[in-house]
């Protein structure tokens, strides 16, 4: 399990361990792992943006499973040297120790964001996937429940902001239920799987349902979204890829359907109870 550290990771490693399976954790650090450490058989240290570092990381298993990705890596980094040259070192060491499948989390088919630099480097890693010849199976979740989060953050502060009348779709999904495809895709023969939550939502019904959770008063504003397109230009114009390509994806989705086949089971209304309760 490559990636076991990140917010997906948390999710998988459990599902995996309880379903049997012997859960080798590759990490940068293992301090991370935190309470997961009970849960993983083995623990290897390495980064996966270094090729020399993962010699043997594969040896011995059957499955490879990837959530790498570009969002808590260090700065200097770009969505090239980890969603593609970080992804693209663990299958080459793969195919290297004979391993049978490869499981990869990408993200949601949306025509809004095809050209965005982190999205490009994504589907670049899936088409060397694609050409390994390895069985793969590739998941395209769409936004994570924690990435809506951002909403109960502003909620909390006393105004939340949206773009346009707030009407743009999404229908963000739990990472316990991608955790739980994923787990299943393991065993499965299948290429490809969307994975989208059982709710589309707009923007504004997003802001409403965080300062519900929270008890107060629903406050929200308004924006133009050119003042958003205005400032993904000069963002684009004016920083390396290294940082806007983190930047751009999220904003992205303020200002556009992102909708994927609806198949999670968790709401996003409870994940928002569950964490006001947590943090009132």
């Amino acid at each position: 399990m490559a990636g076991a550290t990140g917010h997906l990771g948390r999710h998988v490693v459990p599902d995996l361990k309880a379903r049997g399976h012997v859960v080798r954790a590759l990490v940068r650090d293992p301090d991370r792992l935190g309470p997961l450490r009970d849960t993983v058989d083995e623990v290897i240290t390495a980064d996966a943006t270094d090729v020399h570092a993962l010699a043997g990381c594969c040896d011995g298993i059957d499955v490879l499973v990837s959530t790498v990705g570009l969002v808590g890596k260090p700065a200097r980094l770009s969505c090239w040297d980890v969603d593609y040259g970080a992804n693209l070192n663990l299958l080459r060491e793969a195919e290297r120790a004979g391993v049978q499948k490869f499981v990869y989390v990408s993200v949601v088919h949306a025509p809004a964001l095809e050209d965005l630099a982190l999205v490009r480097a994504k589907r670049a890693f899936e088409n060397e996937l694609r050409a390994s010849g390895m069985r793969h199976t590739i998941l395209y979740p769409n936004g994570y429940f924690s990435d809506m989060e951002d909403y109960l953050r502003m909620a909390r502060r006393g105004r939340a902001f949206v773009f346009g009348k707030g009407g743009f779709d999404i229908n963000p999904i739990a990472g316990e239920d991608v955790a739980a495809a994923l787990a299943d895709a393991v065993s499965t023969g299948e290429r490809s799987i969307e994975l989208g939550g059982p709710e589309v939502l707009t923007h504004e019904q997003i802001a409403r349902a965080a300062f519900e959770a929270l008890g107060r008063p629903a406050r929200i504003t308004h924006l133009p979204p050119s003042a958003l397109k205005f400032g993904l230009m000069l963002l684009r114009r004016f920083t390396p890829v290294r940082i806007h390509a983190v930047l751009e994806f999220p904003l992205t989705v303020l200002t556009h359907d992102v909708i994927a086949p609806t198949n999670g089971r968790r709401r996003l209304a409870d994940h928002f109870r569950t964490e006001a309760e947590a943090r009132p």
